[in-house]
């Protein structure tokens, strides 16, 4: 009987444990692999709606500017020594993201059709003045960055356009 059992042995080469083992590795690669995509997902994810953010804050911005004639009407107050539109925006608008106008200016005055600038004409009109806002976003933590262009008119008192 003891031979038998020593027979046995000498006869087992260890294949289960290394099958066991191989299962193990594939097992353990699978796991990683499915991490790692999960992780990259989820940062594409965060990438994406970041950018979306920095495009809600853009809109935000071209809204804050249409909200108040008066950076329209007093443009040349807002200028900087460069020539360039400068402002503030509140923290709600801006969401601690910069902000830059890259440029607000007026492309045209135009009188509408079937009146007059005349004072005292029997037609008195306002000019339409034609503008246009360039707006950058960048968020500093993610680097996403938005810049919209947005055209716009509206009617007020003559030469308001410092073109």
């Amino acid at each position: 009987m003891k031979k038998q059992i020593l027979a046995r042995r000498r006869t087992e080469t260890g294949a289960v444990l290394i099958v066991a083992l191989l299962m193990l590795l594939v097992l353990t690669t699978l796991g990683v692999a499915t991490i790692s995509s999960t992780n990259t997902s989820l940062q594409l994810v965060k990438n994406q709606q970041r950018q979306q953010e920095t495009e809600q804050v853009a809109e935000n911005a071209i809204n804050y500017l249409l909200s108040d004639l008066d950076y329209y009407i007093n443009n040349s107050t807002y200028l900087d020594g460069d020539g360039d539109f400068t402002l503030s925006f509140p923290s709600d608008v801006t969401k601690g993201m910069a902000v830059n106008i890259n440029s607000l200016q007026c492309l045209l005055q135009a009188t509408p059709s079937g009146c007059s600038l005349v004072e005292g004409s029997s037609a008195p009109c306002h000019p339409d003045y034609y503008w246009e806002a360039n707006v950058t976003v960048i968020d500093s933590t993610s680097g996403a960055s938005s810049t919209f262009i947005e055209g716009f008119k509206f009617r007020y008192l003559a030469g308001y356009c410092p073109v």
